[in-house]
């Protein structure tokens, strides 16, 4: 076997058919390289869980240099609180968790990167979400009235002075 041949398999690891993939010996963001190309080479989503949420901030920056803008990464990011805790989690991470989930319908290739913590906790059902959220991107035309109709059923009150909150 020629050298170029054994690196190629070296650089490109296979994918399996189904259950979970183990690399050993990775350093570094040798890890993400690898992941990086079986995503490439996938013909589907792929769920990656990691340990933490810094464990999933790193591998999504790294995997970010390695595919570029062209293969989508979506992040699911922990809720950081605990369920005791009597503050909400940041905005932020909320309007993250709702983006990603808006999104992961219409993930036909790339990456969903998870941390374990996050994967054990439940998530509202698909209806529930997109009954009750609305998602807005700059240069979206918005319906002035199918909006209000969808305030008004969430119970606000449309009114021309605002006076209370």
């Amino acid at each position: 076997m020629s050298d170029s041949s054994y690196i190629s398999l070296l650089s490109i690891p296979p994918l399996p058919s189904s259950g979970k993939q183990n690399w050993g010996r990775l350093y570094g963001s040798a890890q993400s390289l690898a992941i990086a190309n079986s995503i490439k080479q996938a013909t589907g989503p792929v769920l990656l869980v990691t340990a933490d949420a810094p464990a999933a901030m790193r591998l999504e920056q790294e995997l970010q240099f390695y595919l570029g803008d062209d293969i989508p990464l979506l992040n699911f990011p922990d809720w950081e609180t605990l369920p005791y805790d009597m503050f909400s989690p940041h905005q932020d991470i909320i309007s993250e968790r709702l983006s990603t989930l808006s999104r992961l319908p219409g993930l036909s290739k790339g990456a969903l990167i998870v941390p374990i913590t996050t994967l054990m906790l439940r998530v509202v059902p698909r209806q529930y979400l997109d009954g009750h959220s609305l998602v807005m991107d700059v240069g979206d035309s918005l319906d002035i009235d199918g909006l209000r109709r969808q305030l008004e059923s969430r119970g606000y009150i449309c009114v021309s002075p605002v006076s209370e909150h």
